[in-house]
């Protein structure tokens, strides 16, 4: 989603005095060029009138000239913004920048000398002001804000930004940030424009979608450049939705710039190259294999070596398995097994340079997806398994058809082995048994390997979703009264499977408790203070075991923050956490941890002698839905296909019986997903047990109604009490 100009907070600019400055000047020569009373005589929409604010004028321009081995940058933006409410008035009366230099619509700047500003303030009756931007702005730790005196409802800002700049070209090549925006914003635009100009030595790809207006080319004061501009008017205001991919649902458009001064950088290029001062607006087979061909030459064996060598040894019956096998020997002796000198590094436990017959234990083999991507091929075509390089876009950035920056896609491997597996993501816990979330259900090019030779065509096809039973969160909570009925004593155990187990790995267990797991199935392997002078190995060791036991007890502090952050309404006490499994070895094994603490001042309150117990409180928040979002018509876009799972067991304490359990049997299911809730008394516990099921993720606007239904009825149970009545 774009942001609106005065909440910019990545921006780097020269802050200039205005006044009546030759900057000034300039200003009012090329943009503020329109008197105030020109300006307020601009016609709005009468059904804008309620608005907060209004955009009078969006205008952006980029420029990209080459001249030797220098290469110019020129961009400006200039808004025109009408505060119409004390809302508006409030959220543009200072501008707060960060001190970094990357611009939110697009480009970047490296030097404060760069970037200049100009603001100024049309009053109803058309006088102007001009900011004294130097003497308004003020520094706050890393933030840069800038203060607009005197604003009030109905006055006009115009702000104008220029970013000026030249940089060396040493390599020949230079890949520019895209630009990604919808056309519409936080307010309604009557006029919008964004143009770029670029010389016959530039690749630009550009193009717009979803309804947006189409690129156009304009003539320029340059026989070697070209221009290419979007205009729209009277764009109503963007609405921002829950669950909601706005470059999928709204008008929008997309750009990037290359430059490439020889072939061999061409052909290095991480881009979909059209010809050169051309507007390259889509993207076909034909590029895909021409990127494919550019990119993956022949899998080199010499670096899988000795992960071969172990698949071999070991007794793995299927291709699924040797190639699971060969990922986690990767993950840890290339990659995870290099944490404990990084840590012990960081704390100053060892040296920068370890001993030379020391070093492999030291530093690590891998930096990139890249690298894993050729050693897996180079299994693949060791143990003769059949694979396909894949090159899909996420979700969110659109259509494959609507493909169009490289950036975007994401580039890995498809084995076709019982079952699928796939390869894109490189981390310490990565996996083959699933892919990331955001390519599920989208479409992709598959690029078809012939053994040990080039890709030798390219299809599309649709890459699986996970199912709802994949994807489960689950808790199983043991409560029982405190002492003096004011609080709870929890026992529960957490578990995550699928990507719940991405998502909650990293906040449930520390690194040392995985890399404990990793070493105990790699015996043979050394640790970095296994390995040295005597002195240095009994040093190292006991240095690292308090360094170990430190960041331990830091981990355990930050669990423990954190849980009382999810209990709101009380305070966590005496808290423990244990890891009962990491879920990184074996077929979709699950994550699973064990805690201990006690609740106090929460959840319960005393009604005579009787007691109240907010039971539905222990199921974690749920989604509330807002009067505004009951009538949807874009539709819903969801991580992914999941289940949650919450099954609360509570003691009844001696001489007390409970009421109003029937309240807590529901049932809402339909095709979109359900919420399902049973209770029932055993003995002397209460056993409560809710699911909660996304059966897709993505349903039809037409759908959200049915989905509604059951999420209501989940912030329902979040707000049921049970009774616990004195006998």
């Amino acid at each position: 989603m774009r942001l609106i100009l005065l909440t910019i907070t990545t921006l780097c600019f020269t802050i200039i005095a205005q006044g009546q400055s030759k900057l000034e000047k300039e200003l009012q020569e090329k943009f503020w060029n329109q008197t105030g009373s020109q300006i307020t005589a601009m016609e709005i929409p009468v059904k804008w009138n309620e608005e907060s604010a209004v955009i009078l004028k969006d205008h952006r321009y980029m420029q990209y000239i080459n001249s030797g081995k220098v290469v110019y940058f020129k961009s400006n933006k200039h808004q025109l913004i009408k505060i119409q409410d004390q809302a508006s008035l409030e959220g543009f009366s200072e501008i707060s920048l960060n001190k970094d230099s990357k611009i939110s619509f697009g480009w970047t700047t490296t030097s404060r000398k760069e970037t200049t500003i100009g603001i100024r303030i049309i009053k109803s009756d058309g006088t102007v002001s001009v900011v004294n931007v130097e003497k308004e702005e003020v520094e706050e730790d890393d933030k840069r804000k800038i203060a607009i005196p005197n604003l009030e409802i109905g006055d006009i800002i115009d702000i104008y930004i220029q970013t000026d700049r030249k940089e060396r070209d040493f390599d020949g090549l230079d890949i520019y940030p895209a630009v990604e925006t919808t056309i519409k914003d936080n307010y309604p635009i009557l006029d919008y424009r964004i143009a770029v100009e670029v010389e016959n030595d530039f690749f630009l790809n550009m193009n717009t979608y979803n309804g947006a207006p189409a690129v156009k080319e304009e003539e320029t004061e340059r026989s070697a450049t070209k221009m290419y501009v979007v205009e729209a008017q009277n764009v109503d205001k963007l609405e921002t939705n829950r669950w909601y991919f706005p470059l999928v649902e709204e008008p929008s458009v997309k750009l990037q710039v290359a430059f490439a001064r020889k072939r061999s950088n061409e052909y290095a290029a991480q881009i979909f190259k059209g010809e050169d001062g051309e507007r390259k607006a889509t993207v076909d087979k034909a590029d895909v294999l021409d990127y494919f061909d550019r990119k993956f030459n022949r899998a080199y064996s010499y670096s899988a070596k000795e992960v071969i060598a172990y698949i071999k040894k070991g007794k793995f019956k299927t291709k699924a398995d040797k190639l699971k096998a060969g990922l986690d020997y990767i993950r840890f002796n290339r990659y995870t097994r290099f944490f404990e000198p990084i840590f012990a590094y960081q704390a100053d436990i060892v040296a920068g340079t370890p001993r030379t017959k020391c070093y492999n234990l030291y530093f690590g083999i891998y930096e990139n997806d890249a690298q894993v991507v050729n050693d897996l091929r180079a299994i693949s075509e060791e143990f003769d398994i059949d694979y396909d390089i894949v090159l899909v876009q996420p979700r969110y950035d659109g259509e494959l058809d609507d493909l169009l920056i490289k950036s975007n896609a994401r580039v890995g491997l498809k084995f076709n082995t019982q079952p699928e597996l796939f390869f894109f993501d490189f981390s310490e816990n990565m996996t083959l048994e699933r892919f990331p979330e955001q390519l599920e259900g989208a479409e992709a090019y598959i690029g078809s390997v012939v053994k040990k030779k080039k890709i030798s065509s390219v299809t599309r096809t649709t890459l699986r979703s996970s199912a709802a039973n994949e994807n489960v969160y689950q808790e199983k909570i043991n409560l029982s009264l405190s002492d003096d009925n004011k609080g709870f004593k929890i026992d529960r155990e957490l578990s995550a499977t699928g990507h719940f187990e991405r998502e909650y790995i990293f906040s449930w267990i520390h690194w040392t408790d995985f890399l404990k797991e990793d070493y105990s199935i790699y015996k043979d392997q050394e640790h970095f203070y296994e390995c040295g002078s005597k002195k240095e190995l009994l040093r190292y060791a006991e240095q690292f075991t308090a360094l170990e036991d430190k960041k331990i007890e830091e981990f355990r502090e930050r669990r423990e923050k954190s849980t009382d952050r999810e209990w709101d309404a009380a305070t966590v006490k005496d808290y423990t956490s244990t890891v009962i499994e990491t879920g990184r070895y074996g077929d979709n094994s699950p994550l699973i941890v064990k805690e201990t603490m006690t609740l106090k001042d929460g959840y319960i309150k005393k009604a005579g002698k009787n007691l109240i117990i907010e039971i539905g409180k222990f199921i974690g928040g749920q989604v509330e839905l807002e009067k505004k979002e009951r009538e949807r018509t874009v539709d819903v876009y969801l991580d992914h296909a999941k289940t949650y799972i919450y099954e609360i067991n509570l003691e009844i304490p001696a001489g007390y019986t409970v009421k109003g359990i029937d309240a807590l049997n529901n049932s809402v299911d339909n095709a979109t997903g359900n919420f399902i809730t049973t209770a029932v008394i055993d003995g002397n516990v209460l056993k409560v047990k809710t699911i909660k099921t996304y059966k897709s993720n993505y349903l039809k606007s037409e759908q959200w109604n049915d989905m509604a239904l059951w999420l209501d009825a989940a912030f329902a149970f979040n707000q049921a009490k049970v009774l616990l009545e004195k006998q």
